[in-house]
């Protein structure tokens, strides 16, 4: 397995801050994965993999470290905090040669074996740090269908995820956190609790959103209560202490 080291050193472009990276890691004969790596000012204790929900994709082609959004209620801030309380947070884009994932995608050969030699790169990165895989809504799904797949994973953080990726959940012989907000309009709360609520689960809400009725338009977008729009830095804050701790918050308001 080889990569590409995009960037090596921030300052050449320019104020940016440190401790971030693109690299394009060769994951399959021909096929290659970018993401961004953001580490804290001390040794990674633990190592956090997010995997994008919808289509997977996190915009990772035509950036560089530093001109990402810093507000830690943008996703990349709040991702950046994350690195900065355990060490190391590293976002996944999809595939060079598979750029689009679907849920089937998310169950085939080609997107297991990405996370994979991912996982394999980052684990031999930061030899003593725990590997967490975190995704978000779909990326939910492809974090505990993986994981049941990849012993190389220690833990597993849940966002907004719906009820199949929980399914996934029992087999898993590894630290599990869930986080759900009870307004997602997108993958409703009340289909995921009955799962769910065997594990540590941090419910998140919010009277910025309307609560959630059978009949309720469905609403997906970064801007939700789905997207943790508005209380994101918090959530991610929880999240850090959870893996740090092993305690969780039951409620985020």
């Amino acid at each position: 397995m080889g990569f590409r080291l995009l960037v090596l050193s921030l300052a050449l472009h320019g104020a940016v801050q440190a401790g971030e990276v693109l690299l394009d890691i060769q994951t399959r004969p021909g096929a290659t994965v970018r993401v961004l790596e953001m580490t804290g000012e001390h040794a990674a204790g633990h190592v956090v993999l997010y995997l994008a929900g919808g289509s997977g994709q996190r915009g990772l082609h035509g950036v560089w470290p530093g001109s990402l959004p810093t507000d830690p209620d943008t996703l990349f801030g709040a991702q950046r905090q994350l690195a900065e309380q355990v060490g190391a947070m590293v976002a996944l884009d999809t595939a060079s040669d598979h750029e689009v994932l679907d849920i089937g995608a998310r169950q085939g050969t080609a997107h297991r074996e990405d996370v994979a030699a991912v996982v394999d790169f980052m684990r031999k990165r930061h030899a003593q740090a725990r590997i967490i895989l975190m995704g978000s809504s779909d990326g939910a799904f492809s974090a505990a269908y993986i994981a049941n797949r990849l012993p190389a994973v220690d833990g597993v953080v849940l966002i907004n995820a719906s009820a199949d990726a929980w399914a996934e959940v029992p087999h898993l012989k590894r630290p599990v956190l869930g986080i759900h907000h009870r307004r997602d309009a997108c993958l409703p709360f009340r289909n995921s609790y009955p799962k769910a609520r065997f594990f540590p689960l941090i419910a998140v809400d919010s009277e910025a959103f309307p609560q959630v009725y059978a009949g309720t338009r469905r609403d997906c977008s970064r801007e939700s209560a789905h997207g943790l729009q508005g209380q994101r830095s918090q959530v991610y804050r929880a999240i850090g202490n959870w893996l740090l701790t092993g305690e969780a918050p039951q409620e985020l308001h």
